[in-house]
Order: C-alpha cells, then sequence, then structure tokens
C-alpha cells in the first residue's frame, strides 16, 4: 500500500506543479509584447520551459530504470503470466512503433527550410526536421496510449487470461 500512496503523491503532485506553473504562465504578464509590437513574448516563458525539462528528464530516468529493472527482475521468469497479460508483446510493439513513427517523422521532415525568427536568429533545416520528427512522433505515440486506454479498460487482454468453464 506504501508503493500506491507513493505513486498517487507523486502524481497529483506532478500535476498540480503543472497546473500552477501554467496558471502562473497565462495570469503573470501574458501579453507582455515583443520588440516589434507584434508577438507576445510571456514573462513566464523559461520556467514553463524549465518545468519541460525536468518532467522529461524525470520520465528518461525513470524509462531507463524501468527497462533496467523489468529486465533483471523477469529475466530468470520462464513460467506462465499469471494475469495472461502479454506484456512482452505489448513492450515489443510499443517500442516498435516508437521507431517506426520516429522514422515516419523524419523522412516527413526531410527537405525542411531553415527557420528565421522575428529577432533574427535562425534555426538549421536539421532543427527543423528533428523538430518536426518528434511532433509527428507524439501525435502517433498519443493516439496509441488512447486506444491503449480503451482497449485496458474494455478488459479484453485480461478475458484470456480467464479459466472458460
Amino acid at each position: 500500500m506504501k508503493l500506491e500512496k507513493l505513486s498517487n503523491l507523486a502524481l497529483y503532485s506532478t500535476i498540480g506543479i503543472g497546473v500552477v506553473v501554467f496558471l502562473l504562465f497565462f495570469l503573470v504578464d501574458y501579453n507582455n509584447m515583443d520588440f516589434d509590437g507584434v508577438h507576445v513574448s510571456p514573462a513566464l516563458t523559461d520556467l514553463v520551459l524549465f518545468l519541460m525539462y525536468i518532467l522529461f528528464a524525470v520520465t528518461a530516468c525513470l524509462t531507463i530504470w524501468s527497462l533496467v529493472r523489468g529486465a533483471t527482475v523477469n529475466s530468470g521468469n520462464t513460467g506462465p503470466n499469471p494475469t495472461g497479460i502479454p506484456s512482452g508483446k505489448i513492450t515489443l510493439c510499443t517500442w516498435g512503433l516508437v521507431i517506426v513513427t520516429l522514422i515516419i517523422g523524419v523522412v516527413c521532415g526531410l527537405g525542411e527550410e531553415p527557420f528565421t525568427t522575428v529577432s533574427g536568429k535562425m534555426t538549421s533545416a536539421g532543427m527543423v526536421t528533428v523538430v518536426d520528427m518528434w511532433l509527428i512522433a507524439i501525435y502517433v505515440l498519443a493516439i496509441a496510449a488512447i486506444i491503449a486506454v480503451i482497449v485496458s479498460m474494455s478488459g479484453m487482454l485480461t478475458k484470456s487470461a480467464t479459466p472458460q468453464d
């Protein structure tokens, strides 16, 4: 039970911090006009970016920890899975989907033009391609996650493990 309470605390804390940061972002000097008088430059943009960097780093560390722990804990387990959920197949499909979406993103983003901002800063065409790649991957993986939640909520995977009378 302690692990569940810790997990709930982490989830609600993360959601709370995110809500507070985004409220501050939109409510504190949001309509701060940029030097050209046309573009908006919110005052707390750096705070939102800092939060995203932290969340990305935590997610990356937890993913690596989970992969290592899963490989070491389940390395000697050759018996039947008591839940009947094909976790190995799900893991392979997930990694395959990530790799395929990244490849699709790169292919779709090839030939992008360099991007010049209003302040005159130039972004390379390669970085525009990388951003497009990640955006396409995020969209595809978000749709896959929604489908996975629907399948999980329906109980289709766990019904197969129920003994038939």
